[in-house]
């Protein structure tokens, strides 16, 4: 499967669990994990931007478009 983020990549930078992301943007831990693994696809635009906010990123630091 094509990666389409860098959420592991930069999580791990951070030293931030996905429960830590999760707390900072208000979705579960197991869907921050279903993204991260590209097991998710398709988040709505506020999600990328909440997500990219926990990890101090602009979304398209975060999201890999159109490849």
């Amino acid at each position: 499967m094509k990666k389409t983020n860098r959420i592991d990549e930069l999580r791990k930078i951070k030293q931030l669990s996905y429960r830590d992301i999760a707390e900072k943007t208000g979705f579960s831990a197991t869907y921050i994990y279903l993204l991260a693994k590209c097991k998710r696809q398709n988040p709505s635009f506020t999600a990328m931007q909440k997500i990219a906010t926990a990890l101090g990123k602009k979304v398209e630091d975060v999201f890999i478009f159109n490849e």
